[in-house]
């Protein structure tokens, strides 16, 4: 779900950097010292889980695991994210360093807003909440990932109806690791969380 560089026009991706690179800094600033591991671990996560590429029909999508990592990594979710695509730009070229903000807010800010709400009662969640709280992160990026390239003054129509389309199926396949991966995490490390 990376935006790749040369789509996007000019004025959004200044908007992009106006809007992560405060919210990128304020997380960097407040975090505690004892949550660098994690979130080192989270960018891992993110890293490698978008090696995945699972075929679907004429293409093939790739997990994003945000749900998970906001699970795991609360409002610091963003700096995670944010880590791991710097990389992907740098060493694979995976979007690029001038579309980074806006893919930094595209991947982290729903990932960030879901598990806001859901992070202090993550105990007592029942599975179909666990479900939802990996799979509307991915739907949501989706949504301004489509409503991005909409509005971007290019005639992407039908583009961004295929990408939703394919992406749908990551949206199921991203609730279920959501549910195992915290349920295994509960049960044997649930200070982790």
């Amino acid at each position: 779900m990376h935006i790749s560089e040369g789509i996007l026009n000019t004025p959004t991706l200044v908007a992009g950097w106006m809007v992560s690179a405060p919210l990128c800094a304020y997380a960097l600033y407040s975090i505690p010292q004892k949550q660098i591991p994690k979130i080192a671990l989270l960018s891992a996560v993110f890293f490698l889980g978008s090696f995945i590429h699972i075929p679907f029909g004429p293409t093939s999508f790739h997990l994003i695991l945000s749900g998970l990592i906001g699970a795991l990594g609360g409002g610091y979710a963003i700096l995670s994210i944010a880590v791991a695509l710097v990389f992907q730009a740098l060493l694979f070229g995976f979007g690029g360093l001038g579309v980074l903000g806006v893919n930094i807010f595209v991947l982290s800010a729903p990932s960030v807003l879901v598990w806001y709400f859901l992070k202090s009662k993550i105990t007592t969640l029942k599975n179909y909440q666990l479900f939802l709280g990996g799979a509307l992160p991915t739907f949501f990026s989706l949504v301004l990932l489509s409503l991005i390239l909409l509005v971007n003054h290019i005639k992407l129509e039908y583009g961004v109806m295929a990408i939703f389309l394919y992406n749908l199926p990551l949206i199921v396949i991203e609730g279920l690791i959501c549910v195992f991966a915290i349920r295994f995490i509960l049960s044997y490390t649930p200070k982790a969380l």
